[in-house]
């Protein structure tokens, strides 16, 4: 019996190369997508390449990042990536638990509208800026017509650095507030009713019961969608390009629109590769960060 059993539960030699011959392909396809492009733009980061002329690339070292680091403009889009990062997710995780709090008591229609809520985070970045381009114009969007509603003159929120900015952090936590509130609503969803029962048995207030079970529970869905919404800002580029294409001046020219602007408007690419590989480095540094307190024993100690 158990040898019978051995024999059927083991996996075969030609079932493993099966599966290798089957799986090889995708595997080496996605290792030549992945890999090639990357080492190849490490490569030419050390480079002065530029479009605008005939020469091949020459190897230059470092000195494109010790441009980078002396570039103003690079610090200055490294500085508003930071401010943006730190209005956003406060704005999104405070959004998203408040309305993921609201759902956990029952009411008639609270499954259409949670999914309803859901709908922002679907649009595309792209569609996003380009709907919030048009509310925010000053003749033919909403805003507009409700100054004129009001009797005051419409405010042109495109056309004023601090206003842009502003405009799109509203942008950003407008369309991605859903995935915090989704992510903490699952985790409530989880939650041991038991200890709520008993804390108020006990005596305890909502506000103790809260503070003192719900949102230590709470801190590991917290940490997770905080880092991936952290990763997915450091990234932002369609919906800020749509609608302000980092303007006016270099208001809203945040890492990714200034790798685009030396790579496609001023034909620097080395020099962007080199913007692109810091960037990278920063993600990666913070993924490494996140990864590591999301799997620690410390954030599953509750």
């Amino acid at each position: 019996m158990s040898n019978r059993g051995n024999k059927s539960g083991g996996v075969k030699p030609r079932q493993i190369i099966n599966n290798i011959i089957f799986l090889g392909p995708v595997i080496a396809f996605l290792i030549l997508m992945l890999i090639y492009p990357l080492v190849y733009s490490l490569y030419m980061s050390f480079h002065k390449w530029e479009l605008t002329q005939i020469t091949p690339p020459s190897f230059i070292g470092l000195k494109n990042y010790i441009n980078l680091f002396k570039d103003p403009l690079f610090w200055h889009a490294l500085k508003i990536q930071i401010i943006f990062i730190c209005i956003a997710i406060p704005l999104e995780l405070i959004i998203g638990l408040l309305i993921a709090l609201l759902f956990q008591i029952e009411f008639k229609g609270n499954n259409i509208m949670r999914t309803l809520l859901l709908l922002p985070f679907f649009i595309l970045p792209s569609l996003s800026g380009t709907t919030w381009r048009f509310i925010l114009h000053p003749t033919y969007g909403v805003f507009g017509a409700i100054y004129r509603f009001l009797g005051k003159e419409p405010v042109d929120w495109l056309s004023n650095g601090t206003l842009t900015f502003i405009a799109v952090i509203f942008q950003d936590v407008w369309r991605t507030w859903p995935f915090i509130f989704i992510t903490l609503y699952a985790a409530l969803s989880n939650f041991p009713q038991e200890l709520k029962e008993a804390a108020a048995i006990d005596g305890a207030s909502k506000f103790q019961i809260f503070f003192s079970i719900t949102l230590p529970l709470l801190i590991p869905a917290i940490t997770v969608a905080c880092f991936l919404r952290l990763i997915d800002a450091l990234r932002i580029f369609s919906e800020v390009y749509v609608m302000t294409e980092g303007g006016p001046g270099n208001a809203t020219t945040f890492l990714s629109i200034f790798i685009y602007k030396n790579a496609f408007r001023f034909f620097q690419m080395g020099y962007a590769n080199a913007a692109g590989y810091i960037l990278t480095t920063i993600a990666m540094i913070i993924s490494a960060i996140g990864l590591t307190r999301i799997f620690s024993r410390e954030i599953y100690e509750y």
